[in-house]
């Protein structure tokens, strides 16, 4: 058996930021309905609360670390025992599926999905936008979201 196909992928371990989705009540108002959401996707304690800190754009390996009493090299190369990828690599492709789903699913500020999905500043997200999708955050939202995506997720 070839190594490759027991690495999770990032579908796999992906934790959606949204808590809640939209629908319709009978007077075709628009309410929100709490999403059941899978936080332990892989059942591994330590692995589990990484995943989560990066949904929630807390994705420092030094202080994750600091929290298990184990070094951010221990939580790199559990990185890699998960996903088959570099630590940084998994989590730049990680921070890319946050910030594109907060870009297209919602209409949080660019402040707001800087901040939620851990990149900091409104600056840094043009940057790392630009670096990695060639365009600037406003560009991307444009081109990635469809019609009924704005506000179709929530985060409480």
């Amino acid at each position: 058996m070839d190594a490759k196909q027991d690495f999770h992928t990032l579908d796999d371990l992906y934790i959606s930021p949204f808590t809640s989705a939209r629908y319709y009540d009978d007077n075709g108002q628009p309410r929100y309905r709490p999403l059941e959401r899978n936080l332990h996707p892989t059942g591994i304690y330590a692995a589990d609360l990484l995943l989560q800190s990066l949904t929630l754009g807390r994705g420092s390996l030094t202080a994750l670390a600091r929290r298990l009493c184990c070094s951010s090299r221990d939580i790199s190369g559990l990185i890699r025992c998960l996903s088959g990828q570099p630590s940084d690599q998994f989590r730049t492709a990680y921070r890319k599926r946050l910030v594109t789903d907060l870009l297209r699913f919602t209409d949080l500020s660019l402040p707001e999905v800087a901040a939620h999905s851990g990149i900091g500043q409104k600056r840094n997200l043009h940057l790392f936008v630009n670096q990695h999708f060639g365009c600037t955050p406003e560009e991307l939202r444009q081109r990635i979201r469809k019609v009924g995506d704005s506000g179709r997720f929530a985060i409480d």
